[in-house]
C-alpha cells in the first residue's frame, strides 16, 4: 500500500538523477534518437492544441479538427506526423534491447518484460489517476458525457480523452511481434521492409465489401511494423550507406506529390484525426499517411548531424535530457488538460503551468522501470532457450506465457480506450470490434497481465498460486457477464476457456516437473 502512495507523491530525486545522467551521457549513445522520439511526441501535442477547437451549441459541446476543412493547417499535419518519428525511434531502441538481452544470456520473457514495463509506469498512474478524476468531474462538476463532432457524430468523452492509449496499444503490438520482426530483418532486411510497405498499399488500395472491410484493420499492424522496422536499419547502421542527397529526393517527392493530390483531387487529405471522422487517414493508416510520414523521416535524416550537433552542447543537452525524462507524462496528460481548460474557461498560459504540475506530481515515476512490490518480485537467472541458444528445462512454458501476459495486457489498454473508465458504469457493456467488454473486464485484463508477466517466473514458491487466481477470475468475469446480461459472445467465450485451460496446463505441468525431480 505504501508503494501505491508512493506514486501520486512527489519526488524531487528524480530530477537530480536526471541532471546527474545528462552530465555523464555515453559518448556512444545516438542522442538523434532521443531527439526524434521526443520531437515526435511534443509535434502530437501541438497538434492537439493547434489543430482542435471546442463550441458550446445549444447545450452541446462540439469539437473542430481545422485539418478537415483548412487546407493551410491539412499540409501542416503532413510535417507533423510525429508518432511516425516515435515509432522509428522505437524500432531502434527494440533492435538493441533484443541484442543486448541476447549478450547477457537473456529471455523472450526478460525481453518482454523490459520493453512493456518501460512503459507501464507512467501508463498505469495515468489509467488511475483519470479514472478518480473523470468519475469525480462527472458527477460533481458538471462534466460532459459527450461531445459532438462537426459531422454531428457522437462520441464519449473517455473515447476523445483516453485517445493516447492507442499510441500504447501499437506500442504493445510492436514489442510483442519484435522478435519475428528482428528475425525477418536479420534474414532479408530489404524484403521484409518492401513487403511490408506493398501489404499495406495493397490494403488501403483495394476496395473491400462490406462483408470483408475488416480487412483495412490489418494495416494497423502492417503500417506500424514498416515504421518500426525502418527503425532497425539505423540500430545496425543500413541506413548511413545512403548519401545525404536520397534522403532529400525522397523527402521532396513526397511533399511535392501531396502537394499535387491536394491540388488535384477531393480526397480526404489530414493525416491527423484524433478518431473525429469515420473518414481518416490515420485510423487505419493510409498511404498518405505512409508518404508524409516517410517524407518526414527522410528529412530528418538528412539534418541528422546537425541535430546530433546541436545536442552536444551541455546546455542543451540538459534541457532536452529533462523534457526527455518526462515525456510520456506530458504526452499521456496533455488532451486531457487542453480539454480540462476549455470546459471551464481557462486561458491558454494556464497550460504549460498545468503540464508542469504534471510532471513534478507524476514524472517521477516515468524516470524509473515500473516493478511490482520488491517483495513480489526476486532476480532470476534466465530460464529461457530463445533469444540465447541454450536450451532449458520447462523454459517454454515461461516463452508461452510471457507472450499470452502481454496479449493481455494489450487488450485491457484497448478496452479502457474505447469502453470508458466507468463513467456510465464499470459493467456497462461496449463493442471493440470482435471483442466485447466493460471497464472491470478491461481492468482485469490489464492487472492479470501486469502481474503474471511481472511476477509468475520471478516467484515459482507462487507460480502456481497466481497462475490457479488468474485462471479463477477469467472465470468469474465470464460468471458475472452472464448474470447481468446473459450473452456472451462466442469469441469472449473461447478466448477467456482458453486462457483458463491455458493457466491450469502451467499449473499441471509446474506440479509434474517437481514430482520427477523428486522421483530422480
Amino acid at each position: 500500500m505504501k508503494q501505491v502512495i508512493k506514486l501520486f507523491i512527489p519526488s524531487f530525486a528524480g530530477f537530480k538523477n536526471v541532471v546527474k545522467e545528462a552530465k555523464h551521457t555515453s559518448i556512444s549513445r545516438e542522442r538523434f534518437i532521443d531527439f526524434i522520439k521526443v520531437v515526435g511526441l511534443l509535434m502530437v501535442t501541438f497538434n492537439t492544441e493547434y489543430l482542435l477547437d471546442f463550441k458550446n451549441s445549444a447545450g452541446e459541446l462540439l469539437v473542430y479538427n481545422e485539418s478537415f476543412t483548412t487546407d493551410n493547417k491539412t499540409q501542416f499535419t503532413w510535417f507533423t506526423t510525429g508518432i511516425s518519428l516515435f515509432f522509428f525511434s522505437t524500432g531502434f531502441t527494440n533492435k538493441i534491447a533484443w541484442y543486448s538481452n541476447v549478450g547477457r544470456d537473456g529471455s523472450q520473457w526478460k525481453f518482454l518484460t523490459d520493453r512493456v514495463n518501460s512503459l507501464m509506469g507512467p501508463v498505469l498512474v495515468w489509467i488511475a489517476s483519470i479514472s478518480v478524476l473523470l468519475n469525480v468531474f462527472f458527477r460533481y462538476l458538471k462534466f460532459p458525457l459527450f461531445i459532438t463532432t462537426e459531422n454531428d457524430g457522437l462520441i464519449t468523452i473517455t473515447e476523445f480523452l483516453m485517445w493516447p492509449l492507442w499510441i500504447v496499444a501499437i506500442y504493445l503490438v510492436v514489442v510483442i511481434f519484435c522478435p519475428l520482426t528482428i528475425y525477418l530483418h536479420k534474414k532479408n532486411p530489404y524484403l521484409t521492409v518492401v513487403s511490408l510497405i506493398c501489404m499495406t498499399i495493397a490494403i488501403d488500395t483495394i476496395e473491400f465489401s462490406i462483408s470483408l472491410s475488416y480487412i483495412k484493420l490489418f494495416n494497423y499492424l502492417l503500417f506500424w511494423l514498416t515504421i518500426h522496422q525502418m527503425g532497425y536499419f539505423f540500430a545496425d547502421g543500413k541506413i548511413f550507406k545512403y548519401k545525404s542527397s536520397i534522403f532529400a529526393t525522397v523527402a521532396l517527392i513526397s511533399y511535392v506529390y501531396l502537394f499535387y493530390k491536394l491540388n488535384t483531387s477531393n480526397e480526404f487529405m489530414s493525416v491527423s484525426g484524433y478518431r473525429l471522422s469515420e473518414i481518416s487517414n490515420e485510423d487505419p493508416p493510409t498511404i498518405y499517411y505512409l508518404i508524409s510520414s516517410v517524407g518526414l523521416l527522410s528529412f530528418f535524416l538528412l539534418f541528422r548531424k546537425s541535430f546530433e550537433d546541436i545536442l552536444h552542447n551541455t546546455n542543451t543537452w540538459l534541457i532536452f535530457n529533462f523534457v526527455h525524462s518526462n515525456i510520456y507524462t506530458i504526452f499521456l496528460w496533455h488532451i486531457f488538460l487542453f480539454f480540462f481548460m476549455h470546459v471551464f474557461n481557462l486561458d491558454l498560459y494556464f497550460y504549460p503551468i498545468f503540464l508542469i504540475f504534471v510532471v513534478i506530481l507524476f514524472g517521477d515515476y516515468e524516470r524509473k522501470i515500473f516493478k511490482l512490490s520488491t517483495k513480489l518480485v526476486q532476480r532470476v537467472n534466465p530460464l529461457q532457450p530463445w533469444p540465447s541458444p541454450m536450451k532449458a528445462k520447462g523454459s517454454y512454458s515461461n516463452f508461452y506465457l510471457s507472450w499470452v501476459s502481454s496479449i493481455l495486457i494489450l487488450i485491457g489498454v484497448l478496452q479502457i480506450t474505447l469502453g470508458g473508465v466507468g463513467l456510465s458504469g464499470f459493467f456497462s457493456l461496449r463493442e471493440l470490434y470482435f471483442l466485447t467488454g466493460n471497464t472491470f473486464e478491461a481492468f482485469l485484463k490489464l492487472f492479470t497481465g501486469v502481474v503474471l508477466l511481472n511476477t509468475t517466473i520471478r516467484r515459482i514458491d507462487l507460480k502456481d498460486k497466481i497462475l490457479l487466481s488468474a485462471a479463477i477470475l477469467q472465470i468469474i468475469s465470464l460468471g458475472i457477464r452472464n448474470y447481468q446480461y446473459s450473452i456472451i459472445t462466442t469469441f469472449e467465450l473461447y478466448f477467456s476457456m482458453s486462457l483458463s485451460i491455458f493457466f491450469i496446463w502451467l499449473v499441471l505441468q509446474n506440479r509434474n516437473a517437481i514430482a520427477k525431480d523428486k522421483v530422480q
